[in-house]
């Protein structure tokens, strides 16, 4: 008898969030995007806006909230009602840099969130300025060495990934550059342009018409493969750096407790919007590789990270107050 209604239970339960799944959404859905307005993620949610509309019949409406490195936006997505109308597009240091580098974090990456889908990866190129005697990564850590504490590499701020991928070149290979933290890319790349600084991690997209006007090399590339930017680059891995293969990501999150049919019904409709071929040959052409992972295999991807990233921020020695 108990088992009959055990049964009966789980039979309610299951169908009650199929139904759930199949009305969801009957109200626009608010992204929030802990980013200022024209970034990268911002246009991301913006590519995908359209498909959404048309195939869950309510639009997604972007709500910028930046500050703090992220953590702003990202603490207000954690707080809001987990019903399925409050989602974000977080990135790589709201998840699993910020927590290291923050010695007070409002929120927490894994226990406060449930994973969407893993939506994009791009890379960073390190580009060198053009009077660096360097044609190649082997000759520029050579030049390096032979000037100790003089070469510098500017980043977006510290703590950012440009910031932390320099931390690895350097544990990678025995270099010591000097890390020159700016307010943003735009002034990073330009005081590269400028010959203020030897180096810098950048996206391909930043830094290609530097590159194509002579102001500027790369030496390799972060992601797994060859970059189709630059196809004559080679990746760190290939140059024997595999530590250095990294992505700078991006991930549609929901607060925790959402319901899992409706996490399940975005992960579905986001699916079927990434792998749309004009989708994917838009964020090509910002360099964006769409990743669209399930939400098991992005929650995996994210407890990986966090682990990965905790060393490196710690060989930085920065901490945020």
């Amino acid at each position: 008898m108990q088992f009959t209604k055990l049964i009966a239970v789980l039979s309610a339960l299951f169908l009650s969030g199929a139904v759930l799944a199949q009305s969801y959404p009957v109200k626009p859905i608010k992204v929030i995007v802990p980013f200022a307005p024209g970034t990268g993620p911002e246009q991301a949610v913006r590519h995908m806006q359209e498909r959404f509309f048309k195939s869950a019949g309510q639009p997604l409406v972007i709500e910028n909230k930046g500050g703090a490195g992220g953590n702003i936006g990202t603490d207000a997505l954690a707080k809001s009602a987990p019903d399925g109308y409050t989602i974000g597009l977080i990135a790589i240091n709201m998840l699993v840099i910020n927590p290291h580098l923050y010695k007070d974090m409002p929120y927490d990456p894994i226990r406060d969130f449930e994973p969407i889908m893993h939506v994009t990866s791009t890379n960073h190129v390190l580009a060198i300025h053009s009077s660096v005697p360097a044609t190649n990564l082997k000759e520029f850590v050579a030049w390096v060495k032979a000037n100790p504490g003089k070469v510098s590499i500017s980043t977006n701020g510290a703590g950012t990934t440009p910031h932390l991928l320099g931390v690895l070149l350097n544990q990678n290979t025995g270099t010591d550059l000097l890390a020159v933290h700016y307010k943003g890319g735009g002034e990073a790349v330009k005081d590269l342009v400028g010959g203020h600084v030897q180096a810098m991690f950048g996206s391909p997209f930043q830094v290609r018409p530097f590159v194509a006007a002579g102001k500027v090399k790369v030496l390799g590339t972060t992601r797994g493969k060859r970059v189709d930017l630059f196809p004559d680059m080679p990746t760190f891995a290939e140059l024997g750096y595999p530590g250095m293969t990294a992505d700078a990501w991006t991930a549609y999150m929901a607060p925790a407790g959402t319901p899992a049919a409706m996490v399940q019904r975005l992960s579905t409709e986001f699916t079927r919007i990434v792998t749309t071929p004009e989708v994917i040959a838009a964020f090509e052409k910002e360099a964006y590789t769409l990743i669209g992972s399930s939400p098991a295999v992005t929650g995996q991807m994210i407890r990986t990270e966090l682990k990965r990233w905790e060393g490196v921020v710690k060989a930085s020695g920065w901490k945020v107050q």
